[in-house]
């Protein structure tokens, strides 16, 4: 039988609804969607600054289920505009080392006044890699 533990950490925004920030899933991290806000809940007004704090989201809800980016596997990011790939792109490349995850990019509409991405993560956890 399986087993799932919801992770939970003040480094990353709350949620905003009915789940979990991540799961540790048997071999695996799963992250919540997440944005740009800081845990705060402010918001940069770019998109570099938006990607890098979903990124550091990423960072500690993965920490608080004992992964690293390095750890990570596949990334799906959400973006508001396409047009905004480039500079998404510049910063994802200086965060993420290869080998690089597999990675899904999604133009949608995001829940955030001002939101221009967010980004989940799945990563192997490093104690059963083999």
């Amino acid at each position: 039988m399986s087993s799932r533990t919801c992770i939970t950490t003040p480094d990353a925004p709350p949620p905003i609804g009915p789940y979990c920030q991540g799961n540790i899933a048997g071999a695996f991290v799963f992250t919540a969607e997440e944005g740009g806000n800081k845990p705060d809940g402010t918001l940069s007004p770019t998109i570099e600054g938006q990607t890098d704090q979903a990124i550091n989201n990423i960072e500690a809800i993965l920490k608080a289920g004992y992964c690293s980016l390095a750890d990570v596997t596949k990334v799906t990011v959400y973006l508001a505009n396409l047009n905004d790939f480039k500079a998404m792109n510049g910063v994802y490349a200086k965060r993420f080392k290869q080998p690089y995850p597999v990675r899904s990019i999604v133009q949608t509409a995001l829940p955030a006044p001002g939101a221009l991405v967010a980004m989940d993560a799945t990563a192997l956890r490093p104690d059963v890699k083999k």
